[in-house]
């Protein structure tokens, strides 16, 4: 009781040093298990969550073959629309590899705009005749082939989604400016034109209206087809109603539909060992790639940036802080406490009591703030983590026992320096003059 109440007493007689000491401990502790848990969150996100993702797989043209096709010129560019048929090698080499996939596609045709319905005009807009129309039908086979929707992604704002499997269907989403537009509604009735015969024409009725959620801000488009606001979404099974089919539809002509498919994967491994064949059988000037990884990917930038700057600041932290707790406890407890572990040796206290004061006063100067750092920081990581980078960051048993540990580890350390104070005291120092401050002469 009697170290104990020493140590409580020198605390207030070295009130700077206390305070110091308490506030370094408890910002290493608050920060330390943040950064751990944002960390821990980015090494997950690239671990274990990344390969728990189901990708998907698009082949597409290149950059180089892109600027090759020409929305006014339909033999140059459906040329090189992939169909079925150049699909097969792919799928098939897969399949005798063991990989397992589904797919899902999409077809996209021009299509002549009506009394009813008339596109948002291009910059410079050439004759329906070489551009197969001003509008853009895109259908799909299911609801998976819209998630890699290259239009973008888009949802709806007024009306219900499409029926996929009824041929009867003639129900069809357009975009919130097209609806404006023309003055549409859900439930109205509009009429296109086939791309290469005007006088086949087909009438559809507004299932609903959407707008797209990453919308491209200030561009121009030369044609309006190639305006994503002027895409008519539709269902598969109604585009092969009307005919549109990439197998038995005129090549070199605007109603061959440009075919997309999606496949569809259970893990990152088996999209790699896709890839790997896949680019073996691709079509010329055609790229392989993972619309699905490439978001999850893009996702994670917030969070990667934060994790990483976390770290070094935690870096710096704890070795900025961790000197800094080593120079006040020398300074507390072998500078400035020389004269008082003098007067203590002289009065018969011994120097292993008297570390053991130093030690105690060590452990309540570190131990409360840790104790209080480490929760308040645990409990408030996840909402820091969602502010900072758009990701909660939930703290784990595996962080809290880690920094619990690492935490009594540093403790111990600077219990260990302290006590040295009067250790280190050399008993021939009692009897040499001080001068005024009570500092000892050279």
């Amino acid at each position: 009781m009697f170290v104990l109440t020493n140590a409580w007493h020198a605390l207030g007689r070295h009130r700077a040093y206390s305070i110091l000491t308490v506030i370094l401990a408890l910002v290493m502790s608050f920060d330390a298990i943040v950064s751990s848990a944002v960390s821990a969150k980015s090494t997950a996100a690239h671990g274990t969550e990344y390969q728990s993702q189901q990708p998907t797989a698009v082949i597409r043209p290149g950059a180089k073959l892109q600027s090759q096709l020409k929305g006014d010129d339909a033999k140059a560019t459906t040329e090189h629309y992939l169909t079925f048929t150049d699909y097969s090698p792919i799928a098939v080499n897969a399949q005798s590899k063991s990989i397992s996939f589904t797919y899902s596609f999409a077809e996209t045709v021009p299509v002549r705009q009506s009394d009813s319905l008339k596109a948002i005009p291009g910059s410079a807009d050439e004759s329906a005749d070489k551009t197969g129309g001003e509008l853009l039908m895109r259908s799909f086979y299911d609801a998976k082939a819209v998630k890699t929707n290259d239009f973008g992604a888009f949802k709806l704002v007024k009306g219900k989604n499409l029926k996929y499997t009824d041929t009867k269907f003639t129900g069809a989403l357009i975009s919130k400016e097209l609806a404006e537009k023309n003055n549409l509604s859900v439930g109205s009735k509009f009429t296109v034109a086939n791309p290469t015969d005007a006088s086949k024409k087909y009438t559809y009725t507004v299932q609903g209206i959407y707008e797209y959620t990453d919308p491209a801000t200030g561009t121009t488009y030369k044609l309006a087809k190639q305006n994503p606001n002027n895409v008519i979404y539709t269902a598969y099974a109604t585009a092969y109603t009307n005919g549109l089919d990439p197998e038995k539809s005129p090549k070199g002509t605007w109603a061959m539909p440009n075919l997309d498919i999606t496949f569809m994967f259970d893990s990152p491994d088996a999209y790699d060992s896709f890839a790997k064949i896949a680019k073996k059988n691709m079509p010329k000037g055609y790229e392989l790639s993972s619309p699905s990884l490439e978001a999850y990917n893009k996702k994670l930038e917030p969070l990667d940036g934060t994790a990483s700057w976390m770290r070094i600041a935690l870096i710096v932290m704890l070795a900025v802080g961790g000197v800094l707790l080593v120079i006040i406890t020398i300074m507390r407890t072998w500078v400035t406490r020389r004269d008082e572990i003098g007067m203590a040796l002289v009065t018969g206290v011994t120097k292993p009591r008297l570390a053991w004061q130093f030690i105690l006063e060590t452990l309540m100067l570190t131990v409360v703030p840790v104790a209080l750092g480490l929760p308040i920081g645990g409990f408030t990581a996840k909402p820091i983590g969602n502010a900072l980078c758009g990701f909660e960051t939930p703290m784990s048993g595996s962080i809290v026992g880690s920094m619990i540990w690492d935490s009594l580890g540093a403790i111990v350390v600077l219990a260990i320096v302290a006590m040295f104070g009067p250790v280190v005291f050399r008993n021939r120092n009692l009897f040499k003059p001080a001068t005024v401050g009570s500092e000892e002469k050279a």
